[in-house]
């Protein structure tokens, strides 16, 4: 049986699909545009109330790929990254990273109207994400046992800081407070310092590209019952999944891995090592890689020493093998061993700083560097597109919506 609320909620979404559509192509062709309809997630709407990185990270990989992502953020102020230094124009570059190819809508999810706001929306979507911390949403009322009960098709995903459940669930998260829980920082750094935060934010990131797993999962399930379900990810856990060996290795020996810097535990040849202008890293796995770069570097005599023949025999005598090699490297530039060595089929490769590989890859004419243009004064700014090509295309690069841009999404739930 048919209600009149039924028939209300039915012509809000035909008429918020219409005005997004509006909205979109306003902005700069959109958050989709007509050209991106091969996009695989075409039609898959997302409700995103998610800030600072894992969260808006996922629904950026989400919003490229071809869903319609709907940012809510509080009013006035919205996503705290909107005002992280420095900025071009009045644009974060922090938020506008993370946040391309979305629509933005203010709501005050405290207050009685914003949740009945969402909760309308809920109807109309296909997905909702959160990423407060355990206990936030469902306080708010947008915990999965109320939201699934308005929509029984919606994909829910939680990402935590430490899981939904537990001792430490309602811990507040950050990357660098996981990535020091998680031992992640124990294994980073050389033997004689002190742990190290790895310079990207791995726990961020990596929780948010699970949650896209997650989702996209989920969906292709509902494509065959029909319903819809729970995805939950936590940062711990994430980090902890992408220590695999690691791991493994000390439940079987009871032994942690130790800080090692770039070197590896069972492998000689392996890490960095000093040209004469600069460092060269090395990956070799094969018994006969030692042969091969002596060989490449003009001392084949070395080959049969019997330190170095086997790999085992590399391991056993390490640091002999490595200063071995960085005195012959030293007589060398960075870019003539690379050529050598790769003339010999050894992995191997100069170590750059981050601006010399974007200027690289920039030169390279490959299309992943995107320049986005943004209205009004703010002019143009570089950005690195999520690494996913489809049909041999790469998804586009929208530019991240000014703040509440798209409120004229919210008029059509107000009536319901």
């Amino acid at each position: 049986m048919t209600t009149a609320s039924d028939t209300l909620i039915a012509k809000a979404k035909g008429e918020a699909r219409h005005t997004l559509a509006s909205a979109e192509s306003a902005h700069e062709d959109g958050v989709r545009a007509p050209e991106d309809d091969s996009l695989p997630l075409r039609g898959v709407r997302v409700l995103d109330l998610t800030r600072y990185l894992s969260g808006p990270y996922a629904t950026l990989l989400l919003a490229e790929m071809g869903a319609e992502v709907i940012k809510v953020e509080v009013p006035e102020a919205g996503d705290d990254t909107r005002h992280i230094a420095p900025l071009q124009g009045d644009v974060s570059f922090y938020h506008s990273t993370i946040n391309r190819s979305k629509a933005s809508v203010e709501v005050d999810l405290k207050s009685e109207e914003g949740r009945k706001l969402v909760h309308a929306m809920v109807a109309d979507c296909d997905v909702f994400i959160q990423n407060f911390r355990t206990g936030v949403a469902e306080r708010l009322g947008f915990g999965y046992d109320v939201v699934s009960k308005l929509n029984p098709k919606l994909v829910y995903c939680s990402i935590s800081g430490f899981g939904g459940t537990g001792p430490e669930s309602r811990r507040a998260a950050f990357d660098l407070i996981v990535q020091a829980e998680s031992g992640v920082m124990s294994l980073n750094g050389e033997s004689d310092s002190p742990p190290s935060k790895l310079g990207l934010p791995v726990a961020d990131l990596s929780s948010g590209m699970f949650a896209v797993h997650g989702i996209l999962a989920a969906l292709h399930r509902r494509s065959r019952t029909g319903k819809g379900g729970l995805v939950e990810v936590s940062m711990m856990s994430s980090l902890l999944s992408l220590s695999v060996y690691n791991a493994t290795r000390y439940f079987v020996t009871g032994e942690t891995p130790k800080r090692m810097g770039s070197r590896h535990p069972g492998v000689v040849p392996y890490g960095q090592y000093s040209a004469s202008d600069g460092k060269v890293l090395l990956s070799t796995f094969s018994d006969n890689s030692w042969k091969k770069i002596v060989e490449a570097m003009d001392c084949p005599e070395l080959a049969e020493d019997p330190r170095f023949v086997t790999a085992a025999s590399r391991v056993l005598h390490r640091d002999a093998c490595d200063g071995l090699l960085s005195e012959v490297f030293a007589g060398f530039t960075s870019e003539e061993i690379v050529k050598r060595l790769h003339k010999a089929g050894i992995p191997c490769g100069v170590v750059r700083s981050l601006g010399e590989a974007l200027e690289m890859e920039c030169a390279s004419g490959s299309g992943s560097i995107a320049d986005v243009e943004y209205p009004g004064t703010v002019g143009t700014i570089r950005s690195v597109r999520i690494p996913i090509k489809f049909d041999g295309q790469w998804c586009p690069a929208k530019p991240a919506p000014g703040l509440g841009q798209d409120n004229a999404i919210l008029n059509q739930y107000k009536e319901i």
